[in-house]
């Protein structure tokens, strides 16, 4: 059986970019999780599009008659297309939009930009950009109640996140849920396999978040919050004096942790 293909606009940079993936090694692995089952329906012309929607006003289609209007409205008249291999495009748009953007508090980055790769009309990138938005919220809201405050020596704060194990699964399940209620069917298995879920929120004890604050050969603070994949730092207020006193977190570290630090010190170290 051949592969299933999607036809896409032949813009010069997306050309390129496809181009360029099918020449270069892929990292995937053959009998990975993404079986393409179906090829995607891009309609040729609007009355093509019609002669595939057509249905009673109560038959509870016309979402998708409505997309599939608003697909064809979007396509430029004479717009050259060319077809890419499904895995192609699971494999471009994971390494070029995904890579380092797969947590939750960041996937709205990277959305974007594999969208656009992957052809989506307007309609659509709005509504994937509120779902990843309102997942985020929903995973700060669900930290709250679920994070407890792990280890803590004179300069490094252990983060326990274990107990998040489950609702963030259950969120994640959900996010999947509202990419394939956004798009079509073949688009909505791409994205969803474009995207590393393991990495939307980590919750394995190697991967529990560190938060210290480190000096820098210039004396500069540098408040971190740390993974096992990396880390992104602050600069510290100038108010607060590398002095040899302790330092309060809760005043340092962004609004994600505060809850968790009422109390808590910490001392700045020298920079590894």
């Amino acid at each position: 059986m051949k592969p299933a293909n999607l036809l896409l606009p032949a813009a010069t940079g997306i050309l390129g970019l496809f181009l360029g993936l099918t020449l270069a090694p892929t990292v995937r692995k053959p009998g990975g999780e993404f079986v393409a089952t179906t090829a995607p329906s891009f309609p040729k012309s609007s009355k093509a599009a019609d002669s595939n929607i057509a249905s009673g006003p109560d038959d509870g289609k016309t979402n998708l008659r409505t997309r599939a209007h608003e697909r064809v409205e979007n396509k430029k008249p004479k717009e050259p297309r060319v077809s890419i291999p499904l895995r192609t495009l699971v494999d471009g748009v994971r390494k070029n939009a995904f890579s380092s953007c797969s947590g939750f508090d960041r996937l709205e980055y990277a959305m974007e930009r594999a969208l656009s790769l992957m052809g989506a009309t307007d309609r659509e990138k709005e509504e994937l950009k509120t779902l990843v938005k309102n997942s985020e919220s929903e995973m700060l809201a669900a930290e709250k109640t679920h994070i407890k405050l792990g280890a803590v020596t004179s300069d490094k704060i252990q983060m326990d996140m274990s107990a998040m194990r489950g609702p963030a699964g259950e969120i994640a399940g959900r996010t999947k849920d509202g990419i394939r209620a956004a798009l079509p069917p073949d688009l909505a298995e791409a994205l969803i396999s474009a995207i590393n879920w393991d990495d939307y929120y980590p919750t394995d004890e190697k991967s529990f978040t560190f938060l210290e604050i480190t000096r820098k050969p210039s004396g500069k603070l540098i408040a971190w919050e740390r993974q096992d994949s990396g880390g992104t730092g602050y600069g510290v207020n100038e108010e607060f004096k590398d002095d040899g006193t302790f330092l309060p977190a809760d005043r340092i570290f962004p609004d994600r942790w505060k809850p968790f630090l009422k109390g808590v010190t910490i001392l700045p170290k020298d920079e590894e």
